[in-house]
C-alpha cells in the first residue's frame, strides 16, 4: 500500500446536505471491538467470537465563526442532536459516520494567535469505509 498525503483530507458535515467543515486541519478515528469469550471444556486455549464494535473520533483546526457547518456542529453539541459526517482521506475515500453525537467541543484564542476549535464525537450505529 502506498503512503498518501494528508493534504487531501477533510471533514464533511452530511446532516441535511453535504457541507465541508471549514478550517479543519486534522481528524482521527478510533475503532474498537470487544470479542466475547466462548471457550469450552476441553480446550487448551481461550477462543473468542466477534462482538460489538465501537468508534470515537475527533477533528480540529481553525475556528470559523462564519462557517455554517462549524456552527451546526456547535449547535448539535449544545442541543444534544445527532450528526452525520464523512472523514475523507483523499478526494474519493472516506469513513462514513452515519450517526454520531458531539461529546465535546473546545476552543481558544490568544492575543498573538488564531482562534482554534475542536470537536470529539461518539459513533452510534454502523461505520463504513467507502
Amino acid at each position: 500500500m502506498a503512503a498518501f498525503s494528508g493534504t487531501a483530507g477533510s471533514v464533511v458535515y452530511t446532516t441535511g446536505g453535504t457541507t465541508l467543515v471549514g478550517g479543519i486541519s486534522e481528524w482521527s478515528i478510533d475503532i474498537s471491538m470487544s470479542p466475547v469469550e466462548d471457550t469450552e471444556f476441553g480446550q487448551t486455549f481461550d477462543t473468542f467470537v466477534p462482538s460489538v464494535r465501537n468508534y470515537t473520533g475527533s477533528f480540529s483546526g481553525n475556528h470559523q465563526n462564519s462557517d455554517a457547518a462549524f456552527t451546526n456542529l456547535q449547535n448539535a453539541m449544545l442541543g444534544g442532536s445527532a450528526v452525520s459526517l464523512r472523514l475523507y482521506t483523499n478526494a474519493t475515500k472516506y469513513w462514513n459516520v452515519g450517526t454520531a453525537y458531539i461529546t465535546g467541543q473546545s476552543g481558544g484564542v490568544s492575543a498573538k494567535g488564531k482562534g482554534e476549535g475542536s470537536f470529539n464525537f461518539q459513533g452510534s450505529g454502523a461505520l463504513t469505509y467507502v
